[in-house]
């Protein structure tokens, strides 16, 4: 009898051993995702901090239910995060399928300027935003996707006091702030880049603005001290790539295209 009640207890450790490495992978009909975060960035450098706080994040799936990927109380300086440099916000298991919406509730949000001065819009902050994900998102059995958050801060902070034209003269015109965020959102999976430099008559220029229209939206950056520029979760498609600088005005290039998840290039001289 002892050697009959040892081996039942050797065979249900057994079980709970299979069954605890069972729970540890990943559900069958469910891929992993990672949630990334990115900027369009202000066209002015007087600012050294531009922060949300992010609540939670929910996905619309197949059936039109928001499935929860990320509930937690997380801040990102979005300033520095432009030109390919993102942020992981999170990372999931999510069942297969295609979601097309995003909602994401914020709670927080504020301003830092160089000279010190602060802004706290964190009432005006606590909303939750409803996003189309264009290209939508599509999680396959096993696979890794990735959607990235892509917030334009210049029009997400809208800052007043005195101003020539669109920019302040100096940071001490500046007596205030708004926010309310403007997002896009795109499965990286299914999109590519446009890469590029600016010069100015041959010589590189930093701090350039540069834009494209993205579903008649136009998204931006700023050109690198090398004058280099990067625009991440691009669709399929044509498109013109237009800089403009306080001093040398505008210049675009047109049908810049976008194949798959390529990287597209194109240079532009002033």
């Amino acid at each position: 009898m002892k050697k009959v009640f040892k081996k039942v207890i050797i065979v249900a450790l057994l079980v709970v051993v299979f069954t605890s490495c069972e729970d540890d992978s990943i559900e069958s009909g469910h891929g992993t995702l990672t949630v990334k975060l990115t900027d369009d960035p202000f066209p002015f450098s007087y600012v050294t901090e531009a922060k949300i706080g992010i609540a939670k994040i929910e996905l619309k799936n197949a059936a039109g239910e928001y499935v929860l990927v990320f509930e937690g109380n997380s801040n990102f300086n979005m300033v520095g995060l432009t030109n390919g440099v993102t942020k992981n916000v999170a990372n999931t298991t999510l069942k297969e399928g295609t979601y097309s919406n995003a909602r994401i509730t914020l709670n927080a949000a504020s301003a830092k300027l160089t000279n010190g001065t602060s802004f706290e819009m964190n009432a005006e902050a606590q909303e939750s935003y409803t996003i189309s994900i264009n290209p939508v998102l599509e999680i396959k059995e096993d696979n890794d996707a990735e959607i990235l958050f892509d917030l334009d801060i210049s029009d997400s902070f809208k800052f007043t006091g005195t101003w020539i034209g669109n920019w302040a003269p100096n940071v001490a015109s500046i007596l205030g702030c708004h926010f309310n965020a403007h997002f896009r959102a795109c499965d990286l999976n299914k999109t590519g880049k446009i890469e590029g430099q600016v010069t100015v008559s041959g010589s590189a220029i930093e701090n350039a603005y540069v834009y494209i229209l993205v579903n008649g939206e136009e998204i931006s950056t700023q050109t690198e001290a090398n004058g280099s520029f990067t625009f991440i979760g691009i669709a399929d498609g044509s498109y013109t790539v237009s800089v403009k600088t306080e001093t040398n005005g505008t210049k675009s290039v047109s049908n810049v295209k976008v194949n798959g998840t390529e990287t597209a290039t194109c240079s532009l001289d002033l």
